[in-house]
């Protein structure tokens, strides 16, 4: 890959994250969000590529303006989110609506719009940001650098693979995102016998398991943050109960990722079988 080539790909995507994070400053609709974000982490996993090219393994990153709002919206994804499955549990139990935690949430939620705000002006955009990423990026993108991202990707998919903790299945989901992002340039590179494994498709179904299994665990731990001491005791014993609700929907959606990576073979005695192309 060339350097007129990475420097297109760059282009390309900060032309995607404007556009998106211009309508989601405006309107913080959820979709907008997701869209900026998932822009930013498309950049994100782009530069881990490129890192294979530089010394360090970890020189080429986005800015810290990008990761700060990033995360920003990303506060605010989560209240969203904790708002939608609040408001759709009542409504399967219309006899118990917790009203002090939906005015925490609201709250909440009002408050990390407006620090967004604060932060960087609607009508900004990224293209200081640009500059500066592009001004660091290597000259290519070689074979050599592509074969040693997959390389330390399976390995490292390896070191965690049988384990089904939260931590560790947080990891399989970065690593597999770095995978798929990256799928056009590092599939050339992977043996026959290998090819298929990482098929798109598949890989584009995990990680929306991932995405729901992710979403359950933002759920209970926004929850089980909230103040407490401020509810009254029927208001904690439904709190308690949707707790206990999302915890069991969480252990069969465990179950099912573990079945579906299992399913792709990320084990640790099927990954030492991976090999790429020499050629």
């Amino acid at each position: 890959m060339t350097k007129e080539e990475i420097n297109e790909f760059i282009e390309d995507r900060f032309k995607k994250i404007n556009k998106h994070f211009r309508k989601a400053i405006d309107n913080f609709e959820a979709e907008d969000i997701r869209k900026f974000r998932t822009e930013i982490k498309k950049l994100k996993v782009f530069l881990h590529l490129l890192n294979m090219e530089s010394e360090d393994g970890l020189s080429y990153r986005i800015t810290n303006r990008m990761k700060t709002i990033y995360g920003y919206f990303g506060i605010v994804q989560n209240f969203q989110l904790q708002l939608k499955v609040t408001n759709d549990y009542i409504k399967n139990n219309l006899n118990s609506v917790p009203l002090m935690y939906l005015n925490n949430i609201e709250k909440e939620l009002e408050y990390w719009e407006k620090h967004s705000q604060d932060f960087i002006d609607k009508d900004s955009d990224f293209f200081n940001d640009e500059k500066e990423i592009v001004a660091t990026l290597p000259d290519k993108l070689s074979k050599e650098s592509i074969k040693k991202f997959i390389h330390y990707t399976l390995y490292e998919l390896q070191m965690i693979s049988g384990r089904s903790d939260d931590a560790a299945l947080e990891s399989i989901r970065k690593f597999l995102e770095d995978i798929f992002y990256n799928l056009a340039y590092i599939k050339p590179f992977f043996t026959d016998q290998r090819y298929n494994q990482f098929d798109e498709k598949i890989i584009s179904e995990c990680l929306e398991l991932f995405e729901k299994f992710r979403n359950k665990n933002i759920v209970i731990v926004n929850l089980r943050n909230c103040n407490w001491d401020s509810f009254d005791e029927h208001e904690k014993q439904l709190l308690l109960q949707m707790e206990s609700n999302y915890l069991h929907e969480k252990k069969e959606l465990t179950k099912e990722l573990i079945s579906r990576l299992d399913a792709i073979h990320i084990k640790a005695d099927n990954l030492g079988e991976f090999a790429i192309a020499l050629s």
